[in-house]
């Protein structure tokens, strides 16, 4: 295989950078070890931030299938609020949900549409190395074995100036070229599945801030997503700033938070239609350096889940069109400098508003502390509405409502303890009639 770019990994991020490089004309592989459609863990929950780039992916038409959702619903401290979206220039006033079997594959069908190449079933063992710079992928492929089990089948290596690595949250070829997370850095546990429910097609998202075990008060936080197809998806999370986080069984969470719906839910244990499946979230940029000689990182890879509320789609959605737009320009010019404003870049975007997120998560880790914000937050509509916005990341750039204003002051504040570095350049992807691209 002899390609521009090759992407490790065709999630959300892989499957958009692959689709905005070959629409710029670049030659690209995608290589992903399982075969599609295939399930993952999430809450399966779409944002406004999500939709926007969703949309600029060509999947307008199919967007108008998916479970179409107004905002969230916050029940905590006895009390229920609905939260609407705020309205913004550049962003649909909506929520989407759908399944990722089904959301993952329709942006791989949009990127081979665009012309790139995917080999399913096909994992990406380690780096191809040229000296310290990452010139292609060794890769194997494997296939159910007699009697049980998998077996090697077929073995290679694939040839690129550059890598994208998108292989989620473990990231074993991430760990493979020695990408370590910063240990300070909070990150998110989650377990979810699905329960038949007339409620399928609510119009909101639904977030419980308190679990309760009779009047033992739980750690974490739950959620109920209305899938639209006779199911709704529900889960619970934790955050390891919780000080006993090992201590607690996901699994036990789950069942305990199920036992706590009122019958009029219809979400009971026997409405259970698949198995738990649970996983980690690494949140708040903690991949300090997301890019080296021949590579850059996106995504979930990059540990750039929304500290805030555990989001991880849309950070992968943006971060591999940021990265997109940086090998295009290294494609051009022949060489890896380009990418090295990618951290730069991260750090525009994202580092004040996940400066704030890992200092939030450290306070609601304490539970007396969430108790009280929480009894504090939900006696007011306009508190919960900010709170809403803040999660979200979702702000008027200028003018707009009090809580736009108020967003950007926080995010001002958070600017003076960053490290000052240079305001990147970053090109936009063009669609391959504009321009071309050759490799390196």
């Amino acid at each position: 295989m002899e390609h521009d770019v090759i992407v490790v990994g065709a999630g959300p991020g892989g499957s958009a950078a692959a689709y905005f490089l070959a629409r710029s004309g670049a030659k690209v592989a995608v290589l992903e070890k399982k075969k599609f459609p295939r399930p993952k863990t999430c809450g399966d929950g779409l944002t406004p931030r999500s939709i926007k780039i969703l949309d600029e992916l060509g999947l307008g038409s199919k967007l108008e299938s998916y479970q179409k959702v107004k905002g969230l619903r916050v029940l905590g401290a006895g009390k229920t609020l609905d939260l609407d979206w705020p309205a913004l220039d550049g962003f649909p006033g909506y929520g989407l949900v759908r399944p990722r079997k089904d959301l993952d594959n329709d942006i791989a069908t949009a990127a081979m549409e665009a012309g790139a190449q995917y080999h399913f079933g096909t994992e990406a063992t380690e780096p191809l190395m040229d000296g310290s710079r990452v010139v292609g992928v060794r890769w194997i492929k494997k296939a159910t074995a007699e009697g049980g089990g998998v077996q090697k089948v077929d073995e290679g290596v694939a040839h690129a100036p550059f890598v994208v690595v998108a292989d989620g949250a473990s990231s074993p070829f991430g760990r493979a070229l020695g990408i370590e997370r910063g240990a300070g850095y909070p990150l998110g546990l989650a377990i979810r599945t699905y329960y038949r429910s007339h409620r399928h097609d609510d119009d909101y998202f639904e977030s419980w801030l308190e679990l309760r075990k009779g009047d033992h008060l739980l750690p974490g936080y739950g959620w109920i997503f209305p899938v639209g197809d006779g199911t709704v998806n529900v889960g619970v999370g934790l955050l390891t700033t919780f000080g006993e986080w090992r201590s607690v069984n996901l699994n036990h969470l789950q069942r305990d938070f199920i036992d706590m719906f009122p019958k009029s839910y219809g979400i009971t244990h026997e409405t259970q239609t698949e198995p738990y499946q649970s996983g980690r979230l690494p949140m708040g940029g903690s991949v300090e350096k997301p890019y080296g000689e021949g590579y850059v990182v996106i995504g979930d890879a990059a540990g750039m889940v929304n500290p805030f509320n555990g989001e991880g789609i849309a950070y992968a959605l943006e971060t591999a069109k940021l990265a997109s737009g940086l090998l295009v320009d290294a494609l051009a010019a022949g060489d890896s400098a380009q990418l090295h404003s990618y951290r730069e870049a991260l750090n525009d975007v994202y580092g004040s508003y996940y400066r704030i997120g890992r200092k939030f998560v450290k306070i609601i880790g304490n539970p007396r502390a969430f108790r009280a914000l929480c009894q504090v937050g939900m006696r007011s509509q306009t508190i919960m509405e900010f709170v809403f916005q803040v999660l979200a990341n979702l702000a008027a750039d200028d003018g707009g409502k009090l809580g736009d204003r108020g967003f950007r002051a926080m995010m001002k504040l958070a600017e003076r303890e960053l490290p000052r570095l240079a305001e990147p350049e970053i090109s936009t992807p063009t669609p391959s009639s504009e321009k071309k691209v050759g490799a390196a």
